[in-house]
């Protein structure tokens, strides 16, 4: 038998017996793919890949653990899968800070998707490929100005958070009306983005976290 012939068998069977393995590029690029599917060429351009992504491999010993992707040209041990493959969106339609704009692509053993992308964070407006039809900052000021809210001591503070249970995004507005060194006495409103309908109006006691009188 050829030497060279024989030496390329026996890397085969080697690497067979090491498990499955892969390019840590053909990962990035099936993970592409799926996200490209779910949400179209158009919206796809805006998204990157976030640097703390991970698979999962198993090691000779039989122990599941994780590697970052990208750290190594081959996929390390026997592996497992990638459930914790990231893509951050960055849209000027959708520019707000302190909101969470990761999409997390989940594949199993083949590449194949394990389950289905979640795009909940994505605005309708986004995957409909629309200009956001959300309210202006202006036009929100205006609309909290008009709840005769109690006077405050500072300038309100206004964050957009996500409702997990009911899968929308709203603006929490803070009404701080008293305040200490390690709480504050809040009026709070919940703003529908689109509408400026008011969903929740109420008020909270908040701690300051490891705050010591």
């Amino acid at each position: 038998m050829n030497r060279a012939f024989f030496i390329t068998i026996l890397s085969l069977i080697s690497f067979s017996v090491t498990g499955q393995k892969y390019l840590t590029s053909d990962l990035i690029e099936k993970a592409e793919f799926h996200l490209k599917e779910a949400v179209g060429d158009s919206l796809f351009a805006y998204f990157q890949l976030d640097k703390n992504s991970y698979y999962q491999y198993r090691t000779k010993s039989g122990k599941v653990k994780w590697e970052k992707l990208g750290k190594r040209k081959y996929t390390k041990g026997d592996f497992v899968n990638a459930k914790q493959i990231v893509f951050i969106y960055n849209h000027p339609e959708f520019d707000y800070k302190f909101v969470d704009k990761r999409i997390v692509v989940n594949l199993n053993s083949e590449l194949n998707l394990e389950q289905e992308i979640n795009l909940n964070k994505v605005p309708d407006f986004l995957l409909n490929n629309k200009p956001s039809e959300w309210l202006t900052e202006t036009e929100l000021d205006d609309i909290v100005a008009k709840q005769k809210l109690k006077e405050p001591i500072k300038e309100p503070v206004m964050i957009l958070e996500f409702d997990s249970q009911d899968h929308r995004y709203y603006w929490k507005v803070f009404n701080t009306v008293y305040q200490e060194k390690c709480f504050s006495d809040e009026e709070i409103l919940h703003i529908d983005p689109s509408s400026g309908r008011i969903l929740k109006h109420y008020e909270e006691r908040q701690y300051v976290l490891h705050c010591v009188e």
